[in-house]
């Protein structure tokens, strides 16, 4: 029996089992079925074999395409005249992320030890207020109350005593599907695709580095996660500072960047088996 999974090579085969996994159980959990799969597995491969392996001065034609991913040629024209969904980032998640990058950066809003400070609601005692941060965000074109009512769904604020608290040193919402599949999206590309690229021989290479072991005692990865959420979540703010200093959407030679920080932990995998 014919098996193309057997005549890959196995290196490669035993990385990507791995890194399937995690898809997997998105997949199985959303009720999305191996039919679905594959028709997006050939979308993919077709868009990326047409942007990423282009012939210099020629059309990629259909067998060209067919030839480098597998897909049959009438399925790569038929994916050719299809208007692939982009992800745009959802309203909700552009007026929050900027919200909070400003309330972390900028020093009206930041206390004398340059920690994001509580803020009034309005500006009722003269001083720095959330409708004020809000407003100069969105330009007055989002009201400021609907601003702190979408924050506070995604549990981003809390509002004690007529103030405003960031309750985390980024945006990343504790509900909202939408927006977490966003931000799930971002890092899983960014990370994979500075590890593939580094299996290319980007050079000069990416950073990826991880610290890895299998047998720390489950009580003590407190410890572990206080210690990413304190130094990694200060050198992310940190790099957040720099790159907004360094921003410039003007500039004709710009690259989006994503800097990422992460920490997992589970049963080793030999005794899940």
């Amino acid at each position: 029996m014919n098996d193309p999974v057997g005549q890959m090579p196995k290196a490669v085969i035993a990385a990507l089992r791995q890194v399937l996994r995690p898809v997997a159980r998105l997949l199985i959990r959303h009720g999305i079925t191996l039919p679905a799969v594959v028709e997006l597995l050939k979308q993919v491969l077709v868009d990326v074999a047409i942007s990423d392996f282009p012939v210099e001065g020629k059309r990629t034609t259909d067998s060209r395409i067919s030839v480098l991913t597998g897909v049959h040629r009438k399925d790569v024209k038929r994916l050719r005249g299809i208007e692939v969904d982009k992800t745009n980032v959802p309203k909700q998640v552009s007026l929050g992320m900027q919200v909070v990058n400003a309330w972390m950066t900028d020093s009206r809003w930041l206390d004398a030890e340059g920690n994001p400070r509580p803020l009034p609601r309005s500006g009722a005692d003269g001083g720095p207020d959330f409708e004020t941060l809000a407003d100069s965000v969105s330009n007055g074109d989002v009201r400021a109350r609907s601003i702190l009512d979408e924050l506070l769904r995604l549990e981003v604020v809390a509002v004690e005593d007529g103030r405003v608290h960031l309750q985390t040193g980024a945006f990343v919402p504790k509900q909202g599907e939408q927006e977490k599949l966003y931000y799930f999206e971002q890092a899983g590309y960014a990370h994979l695709m500075a590890g593939v690229r580094n299996l290319e021989g980007a050079e000069p290479p990416y950073f990826d580095r991880l610290v890895q072991y299998h047998s720390i005692p489950a009580a003590e990865l407190p410890r572990l996660k206080a210690l990413v959420d304190g130094q990694g979540m200060d050198l992310l703010k940190t790099i957040n500072r720099t790159a907004k200093r360094l921003n410039d959407p003007e500039d004709p030679d710009r690259r989006s960047v994503v800097v990422g920080l992460y920490c997992y932990s589970e049963v080793p995998r030999d005794e899940h088996e």
